[in-house]
């Protein structure tokens, strides 16, 4: 942005200093305290503050503001550019990660519990919305299997071809299980007339939650948010935690409990955030791409499957523990049932 002091000057303020965080973000020191100056990216809302003033009307504050400007405006423009406004808040505080998720999970689910909505289904959306994904997943497997099935009758598999092969019985099972879980969501809520939908942040992040002096968390970045069913938060946070080397998140399952304490799912959310969590799309993503952009080399496309085929690792223990986790509640809810 070429002139950060001319957008300043609609909110009454001089800069003393300014520090470039990124490409899109300033900080900036003025007369008045220090500030956060962003630019809002084209693709992103334009309205996303008509969210958070809903949310301020339901009682729910713990996010940043954003100022108004002199014109009593949310944004500023600058330019062919657009630009809002904020309070300067760290990223950082002084704890550990799994104290800090606690936090982020724990106001996550306050946000969704604060602005629930019912939203009527009807029985043919229901289906047509698991038929087409369960056929989606099918057919992503089918392409799967032809494309080893091809590779194994060659005389030399190509370095690609042998790793897809490697991969092949543990993505196709992570298939069968993410249909099974879909099979049951299908069977949970064939029967119901309506849903739950909440405000989803839709860039979960320990980076888009800051702190004051206090230590208080505040959401930022609500540039995404869009009603939504509730799992859907935490399956955009847990699936760009999982696109990294292989870890072993052994608080991942608290963390999702933690929400689950605060904002109960239900077992058909439960059951689709499982199905989607295990479904391996960026193996398939990889394999389509080879298949289809020429450009792309062997050592490149063996290191984007191995990084897929990470993330699908990096997900099974979470999936796999809390389906343990609500089995065992199922088993002992039968157990105790008088009727039983």
């Amino acid at each position: 942005m070429e002139d950060i002091q001319s957008v300043l000057n609609e909110y009454g303020l001089r800069a003393e200093y300014i520090e470039p965080v990124s490409s899109k973000v300033w900080k900036v020191y003025t007369d008045h305290g220090v500030f956060a100056l962003k630019k809002l990216e084209a693709s992103r809302n334009a309205r996303f503050t008509e969210q958070m003033i809903m949310l301020e009307e339901k009682g729910y504050r713990h996010f940043v503001p954003v100022y108004r400007n002199r014109g009593g405006e949310f944004l500023t423009g600058a330019g062919a550019e657009v630009c809002y406004l904020m309070p300067w808040l760290a990223l950082e505080r002084e704890e550990e990660r799994d104290q800090k998720h606690e936090y982020l999970f724990k106001e996550i689910a306050l946000l969704h519990q604060k602005t629930e909505k019912e939203l009527g289904m009807r029985r043919e959306d229901i289906l047509r919305h698991y038929q087409r994904t369960k056929s989606e997943w099918e057919a992503q497997k089918r392409k799967y299997e032809e494309m080893v099935s091809r590779a194994e009758t060659e005389w030399y598999m190509s370095p690609f071809q042998l790793q897809a092969a490697m991969y092949y019985r543990e993505t196709i099972s992570a298939v069968d299980f993410a249909l099974s879980r879909l099979d049951e969501w299908q069977e949970a809520i064939k029967d119901k007339e309506s849903s739950r939908i909440v405000l989803n942040h839709g860039q979960l992040s320990v980076r888009h939650f800051l702190y004051n002096d206090m230590g208080t968390g505040y959401f930022t970045n609500f540039e995404k948010t869009g009603y939504a069913p509730p799992a859907n938060d935490l399956i955009v946070f847990y699936t760009r935690m999982f696109k990294t080397n292989p870890v072993m998140c052994t608080d991942c399952v608290n963390w999702f409990y933690t929400y689950h304490n605060v904002y109960p799912l239900q077992e058909e959310e439960i059951r689709l955030f499982l199905s989607y969590m295990a479904y391996p799309g960026a193996v398939f993503s990889v394999l389509d791409r080879y298949q289809t952009e020429k450009r792309i080399g062997e050592q490149e496309a063996c290191t984007r499957l191995l990084k897929a085929y990470w993330q699908m690792k990096n997900a099974e223990p979470l999936v796999m523990n809390i389906l343990e986790t609500e089995e065992n509640r199922k088993l002992q809810e039968e157990t105790e049932s008088p009727s039983s």
